[in-house]
């Protein structure tokens, strides 16, 4: 799968079918993930896959709304331990962690579409609830912060809503707030790889994926 076809691809799917995901494409993915750029090239994330439905409920109990997580075929907990992080840079060290985490968590949502997965990054959780139920010892998980729960899995659903934020929205050009140039910066419609990812999108996808390329060639033609 193009990279840039797997970054416009991606969606949050809160239905999943029931099939398992083999370890050996689990690993891929991993791998991906630890592939990401971290500070100081310093390993400060580390990973708690769960697959039983018993910690998977447990896990759903301690989200804010988010009953239907128990149901991706694995929850991936996204955990930080930034000691070594602050010991060399300070405060600053629990940035860096953070970023560090997240970094790992887009390269596993990008690498698993290269299975026909899909996943959702998560948010909303009591992280003292989440500690208590991945650590087999009381206070094992003291010091380690839980960034985020990613559900992974073969989505169930096809999400028809679109992104309506643009680049030159968020992007400006030499100094905070000046954006009159932005648009010069990203020309889409003269952008030949991406004009090749669309038509091989359109050709993969079905209705839904129909719809994005639409949105996109309605954003190209703002830029003209």
């Amino acid at each position: 799968m193009d990279i840039l076809e797997a970054i416009f691809g991606r969606r949050s799917i809160r239905k999943f079918k029931k099939s398992t995901i083999p370890y050996r494409v689990l690993f891929d993915i991993f791998e991906a993930g630890v592939s990401a750029p971290r500070a100081g090239n310093v390993p400060s994330t580390w990973m708690v896959l769960v697959e039983s439905d018993k910690l998977k409920t447990k896990l759903k109990d301690a989200c804010v709304d988010q009953d239907w997580i128990e149901n991706a075929p694995v929850i991936i907990a996204v955990c930080s331990n930034p000691k070594r992080l602050t010991q060399l840079y300070g405060a600053r060290g629990e940035i860096y962690a953070i970023q560090n985490s997240s970094a790992i968590i887009q390269n596993i949502l990008i690498a698993a579409q290269e299975y026909g997965l899909q996943g959702t990054w998560v948010g909303a959780f009591s992280e003292s609830e989440v500690r208590k139920v991945l650590s087999k010892k009381p206070g094992k998980m003291d010091k380690v912060n839980v960034h985020a729960l990613v559900a992974l899995g073969k989505p169930d659903e096809h999400p028809k809503k679109l992104p309506e934020i643009q680049a030159t929205d968020l992007v400006y050009y030499e100094a905070w707030g000046e954006s009159n140039k932005s648009s010069k910066m990203i020309p889409l419609a003269s952008n030949p790889k991406l004009q090749n990812t669309i038509r091989r999108a359109k050709q993969r996808s079905k209705k839904t994926r129909h719809k994005l390329i639409k949105k996109i060639g309605k954003t190209i033609k703002h830029f003209k």
